[in-house]
């Protein structure tokens, strides 16, 4: 048997363009990162909220966190993570490898009056940077025009008693 490789559905456009991925992820304020807990034999993936400290123009992800948590100890182990956001209209799944760093001068960059809830300032021992460099993402949009194109279409399906045909190519994108 010869391995195959994924091929994204036809209406899935694919492109290594991180404009679109940048200017969805610059929506999200607040993002799920999920990281892998060790559960027997298999990995398990776990996902917490956190606030974005910063996005950068190639799309990596910066979150302050208390050095001494599980999802550091995860994310050191296997060097991966994901983040995952949902809003009505746009969601997004990314995935990367993840580092961390306890740069003073990065934190004093981060630092912002919601991280004191957590820690004691940016010069805090305990205060760490999880970065995540994003190597693909895959992003859904249903917003503006895009959506009412979905509406209709979806109308029209449940109006001819047919089937909703795979998401739009403008609606469904994968970045990598």
């Amino acid at each position: 048997m010869t391995p195959t490789t994924h091929q994204p559905p036809a209406s899935t456009t694919v492109t290594d363009d991180f404009g679109v991925l940048h200017d969805m992820l610059s929506e999200f304020p607040v993002v799920l990162l999920g990281t892998f807990e060790q559960r027997g034999e298999l990995p398990s993936l776990r996902a917490r909220p956190m606030s974005v400290a910063r996005l950068d123009d190639d799309c990596t992800l910066y979150f302050i966190s208390p050095i001494e948590t599980e999802k550091v100890e995860e994310a050191e182990a296997s060097g991966i993570a994901h983040a995952f956001g949902q809003s009505k209209t746009q969601f997004f799944s990314l995935r990367g490898t993840i580092e961390i760093s306890q740069d003073r001068s990065l934190l004093g960059e981060l630092w912002s009056k919601v991280n004191d809830v957590w820690l004691d300032g940016p010069d805090d021992p305990r205060a760490s940077v999880l970065i995540v460099h994003p190597e693909e993402a895959e992003l859904w949009d249903v917003s503006g025009t895009k959506g009412l194109k979905f509406m209709f279409d979806a109308a029209k399906a449940l109006a001819t008693g047919t089937k909703l045909q795979a998401t739009d190519r403008e609606q469904h994108v994968r970045v990598r």
